[in-house]
Protein backbone atom coordinates (compact mmCIF):
# COMPACT_ATOMS: atom_id res chain seq x y z
CA UNK A 1 0.00 0.00 0.00
CA UNK A 2 1.16 3.52 -0.69
CA UNK A 3 2.77 5.22 2.48
CA UNK A 4 0.60 7.81 2.59
CA UNK A 5 -2.36 5.49 2.81
CA UNK A 6 -0.61 3.81 5.98
CA UNK A 7 -0.16 7.51 7.17
CA UNK A 8 -3.44 8.18 6.88
CA UNK A 9 -4.33 5.41 9.62
CA UNK A 10 -1.82 7.28 12.10
CA UNK A 11 -3.83 10.97 11.51
CA UNK A 12 -7.27 9.18 12.15
CA UNK A 13 -5.54 7.43 15.25
CA UNK A 14 -4.54 11.14 16.43
CA UNK A 15 -7.92 11.67 18.21
CA UNK A 16 -8.08 7.89 19.62
CA UNK A 17 -4.51 9.00 21.20
CA UNK A 18 -4.36 13.44 21.62
CA UNK A 19 -1.24 13.12 23.33
CA UNK A 20 0.59 11.49 20.85
CA UNK A 21 2.90 13.28 18.67
CA UNK A 22 1.11 13.39 15.34
CA UNK A 23 4.99 12.61 13.88
CA UNK A 24 4.96 8.97 15.96
CA UNK A 25 1.90 8.25 15.04
CA UNK A 26 2.43 8.19 11.25
CA UNK A 27 6.33 7.04 11.44
CA UNK A 28 5.29 3.87 13.67
CA UNK A 29 2.53 3.44 10.37
CA UNK A 30 5.87 3.73 8.45
CA UNK A 31 8.49 1.54 10.29
CA UNK A 32 8.14 -1.69 8.17
CA UNK A 33 8.65 0.24 5.06
CA UNK A 34 11.68 1.49 6.81
CA UNK A 35 13.08 -1.10 8.04
CA UNK A 36 12.65 -2.99 5.01
CA UNK A 37 14.98 -0.34 2.85
CA UNK A 38 17.90 -1.16 5.85
CA UNK A 39 17.48 -4.91 5.47
CA UNK A 40 17.54 -4.34 1.56
CA UNK A 41 20.84 -2.88 2.15
CA UNK A 42 22.23 -5.01 4.09
CA UNK A 43 21.10 -7.95 2.57
CA UNK A 44 18.45 -9.36 4.59
CA UNK A 45 15.86 -8.87 2.80
CA UNK A 46 15.03 -8.64 -1.31
CA UNK A 47 11.56 -7.37 -3.27
CA UNK A 48 9.60 -9.36 -5.62
CA UNK A 49 9.88 -9.24 -9.34
CA UNK A 50 6.54 -7.82 -10.46
CA UNK A 51 4.83 -6.67 -13.23
CA UNK A 52 1.35 -4.78 -13.63
CA UNK A 53 -0.79 -5.16 -16.61
CA UNK A 54 -4.06 -3.63 -17.12
CA UNK A 55 -5.68 -7.73 -18.04
CA UNK A 56 -4.05 -8.92 -14.63
CA UNK A 57 -3.17 -6.49 -12.03
CA UNK A 58 -0.17 -6.82 -10.40
CA UNK A 59 1.27 -10.44 -10.84
CA UNK A 60 4.27 -11.33 -9.06
CA UNK A 61 7.52 -12.90 -10.86
CA UNK A 62 8.77 -13.48 -7.95
CA UNK A 63 7.86 -13.94 -4.39
CA UNK A 64 9.48 -11.37 -2.13
CA UNK A 65 11.72 -11.92 0.89
CA UNK A 66 10.73 -9.53 3.68
CA UNK A 67 10.12 -11.67 6.64
CA UNK A 68 11.81 -9.08 9.29
CA UNK A 69 10.02 -5.57 8.18
CA UNK A 70 6.53 -7.29 7.23
CA UNK A 71 6.29 -10.32 8.57
CA UNK A 72 3.17 -10.85 11.35
CA UNK A 73 5.76 -12.24 14.27
CA UNK A 74 7.75 -9.65 13.70
CA UNK A 75 5.51 -6.98 12.79
CA UNK A 76 4.65 -7.80 16.85
CA UNK A 77 8.14 -7.80 18.19
CA UNK A 78 8.29 -4.18 16.24
CA UNK A 79 5.29 -2.97 18.01
CA UNK A 80 5.78 -4.40 21.23
CA UNK A 81 9.12 -2.54 21.30
CA UNK A 82 7.25 0.61 19.79
CA UNK A 83 5.21 0.54 22.43
CA UNK A 84 7.34 0.05 25.28
CA UNK A 85 9.90 2.90 23.59
CA UNK A 86 6.34 5.13 23.39
CA UNK A 87 5.52 4.35 26.99
CA UNK A 88 9.08 5.38 28.34
CA UNK A 89 9.26 8.32 26.92
CA UNK A 90 5.22 9.25 27.47
CA UNK A 91 4.34 7.60 30.47
CA UNK A 92 1.03 7.45 29.28
CA UNK A 93 -0.72 3.84 28.68
CA UNK A 94 -3.30 4.65 25.78
CA UNK A 95 -0.70 6.73 24.00
CA UNK A 96 1.60 3.80 24.26
CA UNK A 97 -0.95 1.37 22.97
CA UNK A 98 -1.71 3.50 20.37
CA UNK A 99 1.20 4.12 18.77
CA UNK A 100 2.41 0.69 18.97
CA UNK A 101 -0.91 -0.25 16.83
CA UNK A 102 0.07 1.71 14.37
CA UNK A 103 3.11 -0.37 13.28
CA UNK A 104 0.32 -3.17 13.19
CA UNK A 105 -1.71 -1.49 10.77
CA UNK A 106 0.99 -1.29 8.35
CA UNK A 107 0.62 -5.72 7.96
CA UNK A 108 -2.98 -5.62 8.32
CA UNK A 109 -3.02 -3.05 5.12
CA UNK A 110 -0.46 -5.25 3.48
CA UNK A 111 -2.26 -8.24 3.99
CA UNK A 112 -5.05 -6.77 2.14
CA UNK A 113 -3.57 -5.76 -1.07
CA UNK A 114 -0.61 -7.52 -1.69
CA UNK A 115 -0.37 -11.28 -2.02
CA UNK A 116 2.92 -12.27 -0.76
CA UNK A 117 2.72 -11.46 3.02
CA UNK A 118 4.84 -13.22 5.89
CA UNK A 119 3.44 -14.68 8.46
CA UNK A 120 6.30 -15.93 10.56
CA UNK A 121 9.91 -16.47 8.30
CA UNK A 122 10.43 -17.03 4.71
CA UNK A 123 9.51 -20.90 5.31
CA UNK A 124 6.54 -20.37 6.74
CA UNK A 125 3.43 -19.67 5.61
CA UNK A 126 2.91 -16.46 2.95
CA UNK A 127 -0.57 -15.01 3.31
CA UNK A 128 -2.88 -12.09 1.58
CA UNK A 129 -5.72 -11.45 0.20
CA UNK A 130 -4.08 -10.16 -2.79
CA UNK A 131 -6.50 -7.66 -3.79
CA UNK A 132 -4.09 -5.66 -6.37
CA UNK A 133 -3.38 -9.04 -8.45
CA UNK A 134 -6.82 -8.46 -10.41
CA UNK A 135 -8.21 -6.05 -12.64
CA UNK A 136 -10.77 -5.28 -10.34
CA UNK A 137 -8.96 -5.39 -7.32
CA UNK A 138 -6.54 -3.14 -8.66
CA UNK A 139 -9.09 -0.78 -9.61
CA UNK A 140 -10.69 -1.32 -5.82
CA UNK A 141 -7.27 -1.01 -4.08
CA UNK A 142 -6.67 2.02 -5.92
CA UNK A 143 -9.63 3.76 -4.17
CA UNK A 144 -9.61 2.04 -0.94
CA UNK A 145 -6.17 3.86 -0.98
CA UNK A 146 -7.44 7.48 -2.24
CA UNK A 147 -10.45 6.95 0.41
CA UNK A 148 -7.97 6.15 3.20
CA UNK A 149 -5.70 9.30 1.97
CA UNK A 150 -9.21 11.77 2.26
CA UNK A 151 -10.48 9.87 5.02
CA UNK A 152 -7.17 10.34 7.03
CA UNK A 153 -6.98 14.21 6.08
CA UNK A 154 -10.68 14.44 6.73
CA UNK A 155 -10.67 13.18 10.00
CA UNK A 156 -7.19 14.63 11.25
CA UNK A 157 -8.77 18.16 10.43
CA UNK A 158 -12.14 17.44 11.65
CA UNK A 159 -11.09 16.41 14.87
CA UNK A 160 -8.42 19.46 15.03
CA UNK A 161 -11.28 22.08 13.83
CA UNK A 162 -13.43 20.46 16.78
CA UNK A 163 -10.79 20.65 19.20
CA UNK A 164 -10.37 24.05 18.67
CA UNK A 165 -13.55 25.19 19.05
CA UNK A 166 -13.81 23.91 22.58
CA UNK A 167 -10.38 25.31 22.96
CA UNK A 168 -12.62 28.52 23.73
Amino acid sequence: MDPLAHASIGLMAKGVAPKAPLWALVAATQLPDLLSFGFFAVGLEHGAETRLDFEHGLQYVSQPSIPWSHGFFMCVVWSLLVMAIAFYLSRNRRTSIVIGLMVMSHWLLDFIVYLYVPVLFDNSIWTGLGLITSVPGLVIGIALEIALIVGGIAVYWGRRKASAVHAY
